[in-house]
């Protein structure tokens, strides 16, 4: 019976060490650490192209050029990447940032119901208001119930695909 109870104690110590992360490997490893919502919005330019995770929630979303944006407000990612609320409602990294998704057709329609979600995204430069923008690569939602939970990943490989927001401001456009 012990032996039986040390197999399951390793096998969930294994599970939390190696895969639990809601954020794929790939994206991990690329991606810019310890990137702030802060330090995101005060100079977008120095993080442009670069891979990023945040954490969110979605306050509105529109449709502009084929392509689905959505507002978010940040949820600043804990060690084990799952979103938090801010410590307080003035808190900066309580702030907004825009996630523009360029295949709305493949998003899943359980996005209107996430209360919390990861984005891995590449920066494309901010919008009026210096609120950063990302273009989407991964994201991954929670619902109120888990059947609203989701996953989607751009399948385009972002290294020949770049997509920069007409509402974007930096080197390519300033408004």
């Amino acid at each position: 019976m012990v032996n039986c109870w040390s197999l399951v104690s390793l096998v969930f110590a294994l599970c939390l060490a190696v895969g639990c992360s809601p954020v794929p490997r790939k994206y991990l490893r690329e991606a810019g650490p310890n990137v702030t919502l802060t330090s995101l919005s005060s100079s977008p330019d120095s993080y442009r192209e670069r891979l990023v995770i945040m954490g969110g929630v979605i306050v509105e979303e529109e449709m502009q050029d084929g392509a689905l944006w959505l507002h978010v407000r940040n949820r600043p990612l804990d060690q084990d990447y799952k979103p938090q609320l801010p410590p307080s409602p003035d808190d900066p990294e309580g702030g907004p940032y825009w996630v523009v998704v360029p295949n709305p057709q493949t998003f899943p329609v359980s996005h209107h119901h996430w209360a919390d979600m990861i984005v891995v995204g590449r920066v494309a430069g901010s919008a009026r208001g210096k609120e950063p923008i990302l273009n989407m690569v991964y994201a991954r939602g929670w619902g109120v119930s888990s059947a609203h939970d989701g996953v989607w990943e751009h399948t385009v490989d972002s290294n020949y695909a770049t997509y920069t927001p007409a509402g974007a401001v930096g080197e390519l456009g300033q408004k």
